[in-house]
């Protein structure tokens, strides 16, 4: 069904399905000063008519008792390498999931479950399991609690997608999982498509992971807990992180191929790593007038990391070394210099 078929009527059944919670409270804000607000009233098609149009935001109460039809991770950083490690490690655990362009700054991570719920327990459970596998086990998951506490009548909103004055400006919107850069292009094909996981789902991942009905440690004050800086099979070390957040401005193309290697280590398949690469390139800062690694040069590194299974994360090397964070596990650890380790690439694509 093509975009423009579409009644107002069906898009408001699409939304509602999947973006549903509490039906007698919502949250809003506005959009010109910013002030986030509580309405106790309907969530009614004519609320979600006016959040589709522009007029006045929705926000969600997912958490219904213990139960919840949808779940969000909210990263509040610009840096793409996160949502969409966080996609392909719910990809390896048998779960789908979906990226969203957030209002102002970084991005959604939607998971969507069956008509009736699943427990929210259960949902926030999987998705720390999948954040602590990235390395982000602190980052806020909604709902924000398992169960509505007796005598609380609600717990916290998120905004949902698709606000009608922001979608113009490519905020609010899916962005296309083959190149997250792009907007899907039709946001309602998507929703319509997307796959509701049931609670034996979940129960299966935390079954086969061991996880015994235990939450996620809570973030610390300062917003780390110590696992932030752990490295495990999916997680990006500090300096990884730093490098992708902060760009170089030398050793382009070895930082590039390490980079790679450990997005490919990270569970993120070989095209959404090169979406990540070249978003990487455009923050660099080349010193003495040098340019900016190319496309080409990017593919090309990046083919090398996925050509082998490189166990080294790049320590031994100087361009790593530079952004060497004390508090990483592997900061004293001592990697053998190996050419196999250190990767046949990091200079130039041959001619």
């Amino acid at each position: 069904m093509a975009a423009a078929e579409r009644s107002s009527a069906q898009k408001v059944a699409v939304f509602k399905g999947l973006f549903k919670g509490l039906r007698k409270v919502y949250g809003t804000y506005d959009p010109r000063t910013g002030r986030v607000r509580q309405v106790k009233a309907p969530v009614t098609d004519d609320v979600v008519l006016a959040h589709l149009a522009g007029r006045q935001p929705y926000g969600a109460y997912l958490l219904v008792g213990d139960k919840t039809g949808a779940l969000a991770v909210d990263f509040d950083e610009d840096e793409l390498h996160l949502p969409t490690s966080f996609v392909a490690c719910a990809q390896r655990h048998g779960l789908s999931a979906y990226i969203e362009r957030s209002k102002s700054k970084g991005y959604h991570v939607w998971m969507f479950f069956e008509d009736g719920g699943v427990a929210a327990r259960k949902a926030r459970l999987v998705a720390g399991k999948i954040l602590t596998e990235i390395g982000r086990p602190a980052t806020e998951v909604f709902p924000k609690q398992d169960v509505l506490a007796e005598g609380v009548p609600y717990g916290n909103f998120i905004n949902t997608p698709l606000f009608g004055a922001l979608v113009p400006r490519g905020r609010t919107i899916f962005v296309d999982p083959a190149d997250p850069t792009r907007a899907y292009p039709d946001q309602w094909e998507l929703l319509e498509r997307v796959h509701r996981h049931t609670e034996k789902d979940l129960d299966a991942v935390i079954e086969r992971c061991h996880l015994g009905g235990r939450d996620r440690p809570q973030a610390q004050a300062n917003g780390r807990t110590k696992s932030d800086l752990d490295v495990s099979a999916f997680g990006l070390p500090p300096c990884a992180r730093k490098i992708l957040a902060e760009g170089v401005s030398g050793y382009q193309r070895v930082l590039c191929f390490r980079l790679a290697v450990h997005l490919k280590r990270n569970g993120v398949p070989f095209d959404l790593t090169l979406v990540v690469l070249k978003a990487w390139a455009k923050k660099n800062r080349p010193a003495d007038g040098r340019r900016i690694i190319t496309e080409p040069e990017i593919e090309y590194q990046a083919r090398c990391a996925f050509a082998n299974s490189y166990r080294s994360f790049g320590c031994e090397h100087e361009a790593m070394a530079a952004y060497c964070h004390k508090d990483c596990p592997l900061h004293s650890h001592t990697v053998a210099k190996t050419s196999a380790n250190n990767g046949p690439c990091g200079g130039r694509p041959p001619r």
